[in-house]
């Protein structure tokens, strides 16, 4: 009689502490008396035809061949006799993990790019949570209680329900994260909340070729009520294929108390309430320069910021002689520019909410940057906004009594500045 041939093993992996039930598929299994996992014996042997034995899996480790043995011998090593020994995952409570069968990968991307593409404080937040997850366990784990535990009248639904009745949100959601095995909302219990109602968000930034461009930053610091608004002035401009280059601090920080600090003049900018145009994309060079100061040649009209048109699309602008601001690092003067196509900026920033001073503050050399600043007044109401209360829209209370704004949280917004009288 002809040897036995495996032709397939199914599964073909199981855990290393055996009691996985194989059916094992070939020809010539007649009268079968063994069948070995490398040099262990499989248990409940049984043949079922000449093409068809049913096995239990001894313990093991790593892949080892199966072999079947019969009276004309046994099989031969191969690919499709290889079997795959893996270790059981585990949970803190013994139990494997439960994994959803409807968390496809195509799910944890759409859910991340949401995330990464989202402007709120919670979404920001949020991934706040999933990085520190990340950085301090390196995965999300099931749930480490039995997937009915939860309904027990007596068990964890009783306990969820006492913090729901009792109205401890932030204990009930911390023991929620502790059953699930992820990284839950954040805050110091019993101290002082993290969360603010209002962020600053990256969004990326205009980078137009020349000189400045390795000066610009890749993104620029929005306040989140903002983004949207100030993405739609960005786009607005890019219709007519010019840009807006910003410039911005990588992060907003209230600067720390000291003795004798008295808090700064710019305390808007702390506020999120400021935008800069990037300095180094304007006076060097106006005839070229992505950004630029002009007023209509040989007028007395006001000085204002236009972006230039560098790549021509459906939306054309009209191009016009200007008188331009051109400036050095000791002096500035005053160039022509001849049928230049340029967008005036006031007029689309300020459907953002964002506004320059007025009248625009002219360099007297390249140093000089006050005249790039815009500034958003929006929803201050005078004789009544409190620095404090918004402060606490991007700060915590913490961060806010140890910064140099400490002592003067009752200054009130008088129309144009906060102050203490």
């Amino acid at each position: 009689m002809a040897l036995p041939v495996i032709t397939s093993i199914s599964p073909g992996s199981g855990p290393t502490d055996g009691d996985t039930a194989v059916t094992i598929h070939g020809t010539g299994f007649t009268g079968a008396t063994a069948v070995l996992f490398g040099g262990a014996e499989a248990t409940g042997l049984a043949v079922k035809s000449a093409k068809l034995i049913d096995a239990t899996t001894p313990a093991g480790v790593g892949t080892v061949n199966v072999t079947v043995t019969t009276p004309s011998g046994s099989s031969a090593s191969g690919a499709a006799s290889q079997f795959a020994y893996t270790a059981p995952a585990v949970t803190s409570n013994g139990s494997p993990p439960f994994v959803d069968p409807g968390l496809s990968a195509e799910l944890v991307s759409n859910l991340l790019n949401v995330l990464t593409s989202a402007t709120s404080p919670d979404a920001v937040e949020a991934q706040n949570i999933i990085m520190r997850r990340i950085a301090l366990e390196g995965d999300v784990i099931g749930s480490r209680i039995p997937n009915n535990f939860m309904s027990t009248p007596t068990g964890v639904g009783a306990v969820l329900n006492y913090l729901t009745s009792h109205k401890e949100t932030a204990i009930r959601q911390q023991a929620l994260a502790g059953m699930l095995g992820v990284a839950g909302p954040n805050p110091p219990l019993g101290w002082i909340s993290n969360v603010q109602p209002l962020a600053m968000v990256d969004i990326t930034n205009d980078r137009p070729p020349g000189p400045a461009q390795p000066t610009i930053p890749l993104a620029v610091l929005v306040r989140s009520d903002f983004v949207s608004a100030v993405k739609a002035a960005i786009g607005g401009v890019h219709q007519y294929g010019a840009t807006i280059p910003f410039a911005s601090p990588p992060v907003l920080q209230l600067p720390i108390a000291t003795p004798g600090a008295a808090p700064p003049a710019d305390i808007l900018r702390y506020l999120g309430r400021e935008l800069d145009l990037a300095p180094a994309a304007a006076l060097a060079a106006p005839a070229a320069d992505p950004l630029a100061i002009v007023r209509p040649a040989g007028s007395s009209d006001p000085w204002q910021i236009a972006a230039r048109v560098l790549t021509a699309t459906s939306a054309t602008v009209t191009p016009a002689d200007y008188d331009a601001i051109q400036c050095t690092p000791t002096s500035s003067s005053t160039v022509r520019l001849t049928q230049a196509p340029l967008v005036p900026l006031g007029p689309v920033l300020a459907s953002a909410g964002f506004y320059p001073a007025s009248p625009l503050p002219l360099p007297a050399n390249s140093t000089q940057t006050a005249w790039a600043t815009f500034t958003n007044i929006t929803g201050l109401v005078s004789g009544t906004t409190r620095l404090g209360d918004e402060l606490s829209l991007l700060y915590n209370a913490e961060t806010i009594a140890s910064s140099v704004f400490a002592s003067v949280v009752d200054w009130v917004w008088n129309g144009s500045a906060f102050d203490g009288s």
